[in-house]
């Protein structure tokens, strides 16, 4: 398990690969839910559910994984 610090600069890391690669991973994944881990997709699935779930069966943390929804480029997402 990673402290807090490693948890927060991994995702930064993270964060910064997934804006810097947007549109190649937009692509490959549009309309799905992406995890994101070291610079890399490491799952997609088409809801949160089903990527949690995926997640889980092969023994990745869900805590240190990005998790992105990739929408269309033409289409705003209001959270």
């Amino acid at each position: 398990m990673l402290s807090d610090l490693e948890l927060l600069q991994s995702s930064e890391r993270d964060l910064r690969w997934f804006n810097a690669n947007s549109d190649m991973i937009r692509e490959k994944f549009v309309g799905k839910i992406v995890a994101i881990k070291d610079g890399c997709v490491v799952e997609s699935a088409g809801n949160i559910n089903e990527l949690l779930e995926v997640l889980k069966k092969k023994g990745i943390d869900q805590s240190e994984v990005l998790i992105e929804a990739i929408s269309p480029a033409n289409e705003i997402t209001i959270l």
